[in-house]
């Protein structure tokens, strides 16, 4: 499978790696399987493009996201679409995580949409919820956020769709069982 330039991360992910993408791969083996228990932003993983991995997370909403570019890349875009560059409007979405009842009623492709827009318009790019798991990080004040990256999304879903990819959430060491001899792990 041909490596192509545009799958690259779509949300800005606390502890990426993109800076360090040419050191690290100076010392990465060869490899029939590609592991990332702690996929985040997956910086390593758009660069490498392995045609078989196994990626993970405990962030359900980061799992959710990844799904639905993969299954509903249109749907996803289509809803991204719809967003605004506002104080306000930002700090509405941002409150849907409050009403949990309100919340479980969103479709996956809402869920998604949200946490790129939420992502694409708060300050620094920084995912993070207070103990409640809300998310609470504030507005960002940017002039213009690229919250609709539809070519990036698109040649995401490909990859997604062509290589042989399985998606887990849960907790790391679950996502390490049973690695076979050949694979790579990236912690």
């Amino acid at each position: 499978m041909k490596k192509n330039k545009l799958v690259s991360p779509v949300v800005k992910w606390v502890g990426g790696k993109r800076q360090l993408l040419n050191e690290i791969e100076k010392y990465i083996p060869k490899y029939t399987k590609y592991y990332e228990p702690f996929v985040g932003g997956g910086a390593l993983l758009f660069h490498l493009q392995p045609k078989r991995a196994f990626i993970n997370d405990i962030n359900s909403e980061l799992m959710n996201l990844y799904q639905v570019i993969k299954d509903n890349v249109e749907e996803l875009i289509n809803d991204l679409s719809k967003h605004k560059n506002e104080a306000d409007y930002f700090y509405d979405i941002r409150e849907w995580d409050r009403d949990k009842q309100k919340y479980s009623s969103l479709s996956n492709i809402e869920k998604a949409s949200r946490i790129i827009y939420l992502n694409k318009t708060c300050y620094n790019g920084l995912f993070r919820v207070n103990q409640q798991g809300e998310f609470n990080t504030p507005f960002g004040n940017y002039k213009n956020p690229n919250i609709v990256n539809d070519s990036i999304l698109r040649a995401v879903s490909i990859y997604f769709n062509k290589a042989n990819i399985t998606f887990k959430c849960g907790d790391f060491e679950e996502a390490v069982k049973g690695i076979r001899k050949g694979s790579f792990v990236y912690f």
